[in-house]
């Protein structure tokens, strides 16, 4: 590859509108890559080191201690797998519930019977939540169209634009101005 080329690299700036560019050279990018692959190698190299040192004090311990050290560490990874199957079989149960598995970090407890109890109340509240909004919504909505169904001033248009449970309602409270604005 030829040392010359160029990358370009264009970003816009939102406050002016203008477009900045970037060149790098081959070579450059190059040396970019190397860095990050020497970086990556020299990380690798620790854990491959602590892993090393870790097994070097294990073989210079007694037996029984080297025994209590492996018993110590395989309950250590023991654990860590089952949080893992409890964060799995969390958002599954999430996603059974209609909730984003995104939740799972918020409800996962130290055993199943809490984190059970945890989504209990999580989906009463984030149902209690939507259920407040939605009845704000609703209400701040049905109020406006209900004071026009009252008058009987409202339009085949109006009528049109209501959601319905709004039109189930003006047929429930006053089905003379419904059959008006459904008879076309």
């Amino acid at each position: 590859m030829e040392d010359n080329k160029n990358v370009d690299v264009n970003n816009k700036e939102a406050d002016n509108k203008e477009i900045n560019k970037i060149e790098i050279t081959q070579e450059e990018l190059d040396k970019k890559i190397q860095q990050a692959i020497y970086t990556n190698s020299q990380n690798e190299k620790k854990k491959y080191e602590k892993e090393l040192q870790k097994q070097k004090s294990l073989m210079e311990m007694d037996e029984q201690s080297r025994l209590v050290e492996e018993k110590k560490q395989l309950e250590q990874q023991l654990a860590e797998i089952q949080l893992t199957n409890l964060k799995y079989e969390t958002a599954k149960v999430l996603n059974n519930k209609g909730m984003s598995a995104e939740f799972v970090d918020f409800v996962v407890g130290n055993d199943t019977e809490t984190t059970q109890a945890n989504i209990e109340n999580l989906d009463k509240l984030f149902k209690k939540a939507v259920s407040e909004e939605v009845s704000k919504r609703v209400t701040s909505t049905g109020t406006k169209n209900s004071n026009n169904s009252i008058n009987g001033t409202m339009t085949k248009e109006q009528f049109r634009k209501m959601s319905i449970a709004e039109q189930t309602k003006l047929f429930n409270e006053n089905p003379e101005l419904y059959k008006q604005l459904t008879n076309r």
